[in-house]
């Protein structure tokens, strides 16, 4: 026999289950859940203070509720059904923040169904996915598909919408609820924005060169000359290192800043021909990176990304990020492109909760010992004299 904590709880699951649907239906219909005459006649004090409890539950929320007769002892009417007849009460019953959640969706709901003519399911479908979004973002989204519906963005930018009390990110790639929220108001497949073009940035190691040509940044995709004659492609992942790598006769060094690289590296169907070399932080995303580029049908290898160069210097390694949070175990990728050695540093970064550190940065490395490793590989790195 439920008691009043319980059908609290049963009523607030219904809500819960319900609070997207664009019309909710009443009553909700609550059963107490009666036990047999012996389990009552065993329980009669118990089963008498519950029902009274429920009574009086039920009258102070406004509920409703119906009785079945049964003897304990002598004839009494038990509390069998409470309903619960309107929204007006339902309120009564929840919690605080559920009321705050519940008035929330319900507003969402009405405003969206008022503003676009689109299907009852599609509005509570962007209710639903757009349901963590602060007040002033969800506003954000009425506003920007009204726009979007009356204008062409075809081929600008999501920073270059010019909506006004819109932060200039509000709308990137990274944003794609917000996006397939707007698309589905609008009932569109896409906005059509253009993404910002794959920036390349990457310096000259070849001592032949003036200081004035050492660095350039391109464009992708990219059809260019600016790496004839090159090489030796050295991929590094942090500015200090690009920026202190040694000479190479008919060599660059790409800046990859992350896992931009194995985005941009294959686009530039020139390097392919080249021998390149990949140098990331050791931590579980400098291995997925380089995984992702080979992965990508980059061929190259790589220095300092195992588990002998882990050994090495992880004297050097941290347990935090870069903003201070700690790494955390996670769970491994199939990282297909990863060779034996670089596999087993990564499966352990991964997964082996008695290691010290899961991220030894690429810059805290010499670069004298970088040097030393290239060479090893037939690079034919030298210092500045």
């Amino acid at each position: 026999m439920k008691d009043v904590a319980a059908i609290t709880e049963q009523v607030s699951n219904h809500i819960n289950n319900h609070k997207f649907d664009i019309a909710l239906t009443w009553p909700i219909t609550i059963s107490v859940g009666l036990p047999n005459k012996a389990l009552l006649e065993a329980n009669a004090v118990a089963v008498h203070n519950n029902n009274n409890a429920i009574k009086k539950w039920a009258n102070k929320c406004g509920c409703k509720f119906e009785t079945v007769h049964r003897v304990i002892g002598t004839p009494v009417e038990l509390v069998s059904k409470i309903a619960v007849p309107d929204e007006l009460t339902v309120l009564r019953i929840l919690k605080k923040s559920e009321v705050e959640e519940y008035r929330k969706i319900r507003r969402r709901i009405a405003w969206l169904s008022a503003e676009f003519s689109v299907s009852p399911e599609t509005i509570s479908a962007v209710v639903r996915m757009t349901n963590n979004e602060e007040e002033l973002d969800f506003n954000l989204i009425v506003k920007a598909a009204h726009y979007f519906q009356n204008n062409d963005v075809s081929g600008i930018t999501p920073r270059q919408v010019p909506l006004t009390g819109f932060s200039s990110k509000w709308l990137n790639e990274t944003r794609t609820k917000r996006r397939k929220a707007i698309c589905q108001l609008l009932g569109i497949e896409s906005l059509n924005l253009a993404g910002r073009p794959t920036e390349l940035r990457f310096r000259y190691l070849d001592p032949a060169y003036d200081d004035i040509e050492l660095e350039r940044i391109i464009l992708l995709p990219w059809k260019g000359d600016a790496f004839a004659g090159a090489k030796y492609v050295i991929v590094v992942e942090n500015k200090d290192t690009y920026q202190s790598m040694p000479l190479i006769p008919n060599g660059i060094c790409i800046w990859g800043s992350g896992s931009a690289v194995s985005n941009a590296v294959p686009k530039i169907s020139a390097l392919r021909n080249m021998h390149i070399v990949y140098w990331g932080d050791m931590d579980a995303d400098g291995l997925e990176i380089l995984s992702s580029l080979r992965e990508s049908g980059v061929p190259c290898d790589s220095i300092l990304m195992d588990s002998t160069a882990y050994n090495r210097y992880c004297q050097f390694g941290t347990e935090l990020t870069e903003r201070g949070a700690e790494i955390k175990l996670r769970e491994p990728k199939p990282v297909l492109g990863l060779r034996e050695s670089e596999r087993k540093l990564y499966m352990q970064l991964c997964s082996d909760a008695t290691l010290r550190y899961r991220r030894i940065e690429q810059e805290r490395i010499p670069i004298c010992n970088a040097l030393e490793e290239l060479r090893k590989l037939g690079v034919p790195a030298m210092l500045p004299k």
